[in-house]
């Protein structure tokens, strides 16, 4: 049994990591729903629960797909690294 074949048998037809970290993925299911959902943390021996987003079907995706293509990226002005001061008096 191949990785694709194993994660059909759970359900998932495909996921992908976000972020570049193992703190959120999103995975489209064989029942044709999203799922993006954060990695649960484990805090004082228990699993706190993630937040989860569900599209419940095609077109649903289709409308997040579309949205996120017509956006274009937003100029973040950067904090500007304070330069060192001379406290000394000049006369």
């Amino acid at each position: 049994m191949n990785l694709s074949d194993r994660l059909k048998a759970k359900g998932i037809v495909s996921n992908e990591l976000l972020g570049g970290k193992f703190d959120r993925m999103a995975t489209y299911r064989t029942d044709g729903t999203l799922l993006i959902e954060a990695t649960p943390d484990f805090a004082a021996g228990n699993w706190v629960e993630a937040q989860q987003v569900i599209l419940q079907n095609w077109e649903e995706i289709c409308r997040l797909r579309d949205f996120l293509n017509g956006l274009t990226p937003v100029d973040v002005p950067q904090k500007r690294k304070e330069e060192p001061h001379d406290e000394r008096a000049s006369a």
